[in-house]
């Protein structure tokens, strides 16, 4: 599944095309209870630096937790406590 980025019209800024819901989506979805942001990316056809953002966007909103495992790897999950 391939997205084209669409541009606004008057700003000439790409438009937001993933969505917070879409990654909450994607990771109820996905085979393992964690997921990192490189297969969130792979999954959602976005980048790697992009997932990445709204991951630490939902764990700011208290709805995810992560946990840094190696070096420079962190795993995410959904706090079903919260969400």
């Amino acid at each position: 599944m391939s997205m084209s980025r669409e541009r606004n019209r008057d700003t000439g800024r790409y438009v937001q095309t993933l969505t917070l819901d879409a990654v909450l989506r994607a990771m109820r979805e996905a085979s393992d209870p964690v997921v990192t942001a490189k297969e969130l990316s792979e999954r959602l056809d976005c980048s790697s630096e992009a997932a990445r953002q709204k991951l630490v966007q939902l764990h700011d909103q208290g709805l995810i937790e992560r946990r840094k495992v190696g070096a420079g790897a962190v795993i995410w999950w959904i706090d079903e406590d919260a969400a």
